[in-house]
Order: C-alpha cells, then structure tokens, then sequence
C-alpha cells in the first residue's frame, strides 16, 4: 500500500470516529419518538436533556424547557409504541435528596384513554424537598417565636394538658370504683343460675306429687280449687324461673371480636381498611358493624381504584358446621355472602377459607370514567395462621374490573365489650321489671 493510500485510510478512519462522537454527543438516536407537552407551575431545576421515566423505566427525555404564559411547559419526546393514559400523573422526582432530577411519569388505566401525540397535559405540582425542608423549618421557627412571645400560647397549652390529666384522672377513678362492683356482679350470675335450675327441679317434683296426690302436699291439698290454685301458683313460678335463666343465659353468652382487615391493591399503588365489630349474642349467630375502605378522601390516588371510599358494613350472620352466611350492608350497598372452612371438622388441618359475596345488584353508574351496570361477585382464599391472624388474595368485581387484592386479617376477642354488653342488658331487664 502507497502512501495515499494510506492517507485515505486514516482519513476515512478518523470521519468514522468523529461521526461517531457528534452521534454520540449530539444525543442522536436511531429510535422514533412522539411529542408531549407538560406544563407545571415550578419545575423546581429540572435540567434540559434529563430523562423521562414511566413507571421507574426509562421510555423518553426532556427537549425542552420554556415559559408559557404564566406557567412552565416542559417539552418531552416518548418512544414510539409507549402508551400513556389520560389519568396518569406527571411530576418531578428526584435519584435522591440531593440526586439528579427527572420526570416521573406515574401510570394510570387503560380505561381512562391514551394520550395521543401532540397533547398538552398538566403536571403535578409536588413541593420540592428542598423546599419543603425549608418551608418545614420556617414553620418551626414561627412556632417558637410564638412560644417566645407574650406567653399566651405556652399558658394555653398548659392549661390544656393540666385539664386533660384532671379528665383523665376521673375516668381512672370511675373505672377503680365501678370494676370491682360490676365483676362481682358478674361473678354472682353463675351462683344465681345454680339456684334456678334447683328452684325449677323442685317445683317439677312438686307438681308430680300434687297430681298424684302422694305425700303431705297431696294430703293437704284435698280441694279442687285450692290443688288448682296451688298448681297455677307453680305454673308461674316455673315460668319465671325459665325466663330469668334465660335472660341470665343471654347476659353471659355475649362474644365480641373485634375485625381489622387491610387490603393492598397493586394496579391502584395503594392499600385500604376495614375496621369492624362482630358481636355474638348466642352460639352460631352474630351482628357485624363496621366501615369498610377507610382511607383518607384527601390523599391522592397513584392508580386507578374503583372502590367507594368510607362506606358501612351492617349484616347479620350465621355460623353452620364450616360455613359462614351472611347478608346486609356490603360497602354500602344491599349483598349477601357465604365463607366456607373445607378442613372445619379437623383443629389441626382447618387452616384455609373460602369467599364468596355478590352485591351492589341494580348497579348501573360510572366510576372513574368506566361505566358499570353489572352486579358485584368477589371471590377469595385465607390463609389461617393463627387464632388471631389470617393473610390470603381475593379478586374483586369478577364481571367487571378483575381487580387482585392482596389481605392481612386481623381479629381478637375483646371480653371488655362483652362485659359492658351483659351489664346493659341486665339493666335493660331490671328496668323493664321495675315498670310493670
């Protein structure tokens, strides 16, 4: 080889390698993107060129930054094939508290819609945390000149506190006082229902004997009408000895639970409560009161939920050799369903149960955009730990959304509300007697 030709090579190697490096440098790329537009208040120092992340994955970057108006629009190119819905949210994240910023992109449902090329959409404006450390020590330092200033506020919050120990210190001494009364009363039932199984056990002897006519009572007794007053007389006394024990009966045979159930959802990014009260009067029967999804109307959703928040649950139910019916109030609305314990009948295998509920029959609504008009079927599996606690899946609103939930159950027996329970009633019966 000559030496141009030589010369040539070098050349044609050295336009490669500088081609290479305006690629490289100049942000070039063989893929295609579409164009978005996200306008925010403050991008807080979002940098030109950084990235642009869905769901934590890379899928675009940032063009542009420039002022509209009197907000701030931020240019950014996606992959093609990327979709992004209508309900997602927009804001500025950070790699940590003093990382790098970017634009994180939370999804949203597909049944809000796609955003389509060339759309403007609003971003969430998140205090950045430099801000709002400073606004947070801001704040702290109004609050002790407060403290500092005429005294007022430190007086009124002694006032306060001294008022909640003086409240506090009379519940504790109502509570002293009236626990040891009330267990004794308590503890005196079971001597009282002794006594009137005797009282009944005696009367039915006597009865015999005043009908057969046998002993001194039959002797005695020798007139029609004073055998017949005497028996009447017994009637009634065995009447109300019956009814006395089955108040007494009713008062020691209250059971309350209570029923606490946490519920994560992982298309919605978040989790819910319920809270409840199941209360059993007698063996196999039991009221439930309680509130279902509980959550905090004010937090923002990071996905799409199609639960009602803070709704009632109100149902009575029954409990039948390993099945567990139920019907009522279901998140507020009218439903009915059925738990089922395939190992009940052995202690030491009955540690799975089955769900079953159907609600919500006539409805015919929107929610979030998608319309509904078919009934609610949730099906589900717990997991029995132990005595106390329960973990397993359901899958909500078969029919519709097919939602995956993911349960932690909680349930304890409270004897406390058992107690005040028995006492009502007992003086609910008292006070009955007294009016007649």
């Amino acid at each position: 080889m000559n030496d141009e030709a030589k010369v040539g090579v070098f050349v044609l190697i050295g336009l490669a390698l500088f081609g290479t490096a305006i690629f490289l440098l100049g942000d070039y790329s063989f893929r295609t993107y579409y164009t978005l537009y996200v306008e925010f208040k403050d991008v807080a120092g979002l940098p030109d060129k950084s990235v642009v992340k869905l769901s934590g994955v890379a899928v675009g970057k940032i063009k542009k930054i420039y002022l509209k108006d009197d907000h701030v629009r931020v240019q950014i190119d996606v992959q093609d094939g990327v979709r992004i819905y209508r309900d997602s949210r927009f804001l500025i994240g950070s790699t940590s508290l003093i990382g790098s910023k970017f634009l994180e992109i939370d999804q949203g449902g597909s049944a809000s819609g796609v955003i389509e090329p060339g759309d403007v959409v609003k971003g969430s404006d998140v205090l950045p945390i430099d801000r709002a450390m400073a606004k947070a020590v801001e704040e702290v330092q109004g609050l002790i000149r407060d403290l500092r200033g005429d005294g007022s506020m430190t007086k009124d919050l002694k006032s306060i506190l001294s008022n909640l120990r003086e409240v506090t210190d009379g519940l504790s001494k109502v509570v002293t006082t009236s626990q040891p009364h009330a267990e004794k009363a308590m503890a005196r039932l079971d001597g009282i229902t002794e006594k009137l199984d005797s009282i009944l056990a005696k009367a039915d002897t006597l009865m015999i004997k005043l009908n057969n006519e046998e002993g001194v009572a039959g002797a005695l007794v020798s007139d029609k009408q004073m055998k017949e007053n005497v028996a009447a007389t017994l009637n009634n006394l065995k009447d109300a000895t019956a009814s006395a024990k089955d108040v007494l009966g009713h008062i020691n045979g209250f059971k309350t639970y209570w029923n606490i159930q946490t519920k994560y959802e992982p298309l919605a990014h978040g989790s819910k409560s319920d809270l409840g009260v199941k209360i059993y009067p007698r063996e196999g029967r039991y009221y439930y009161l309680g509130g279902s999804n509980i959550m905090n109307t004010k937090d923002q959703s990071r996905g799409v939920s199609y639960e009602t928040p803070n709704t009632i649950d109100a149902h009575l139910g029954w409990d039948v050799k390993g099945f567990e019916f139920y019907g009522g109030a279901l998140r507020g609305t009218g439903g009915v369903g059925v738990k089922y314990r395939p190992f009940h009948y052995d202690p030491k295998w009955d540690k799975v149960r089955f769900l079953l509920e159907a609600s919500d029959f006539s409805r015919r609504r929107d929610v979030r955009g998608r319309f509904f008009d078919e009934p609610r079927y949730d099906l589900g599996v717990e997991f029995i730990l132990n005595r106390y606690v329960a973990a397993g899946m359901r899958v909500n609103d078969l029919r519709e959304v097919k939602r995956v939930n993911y349960t932690a159950h909680v349930m304890f027996e409270d004897k406390d509300i058992s107690y005040l329970l028995g006492l009502a009633s007992l003086s609910s019966v008292g006070s009955k007697g007294s009016s007649k």
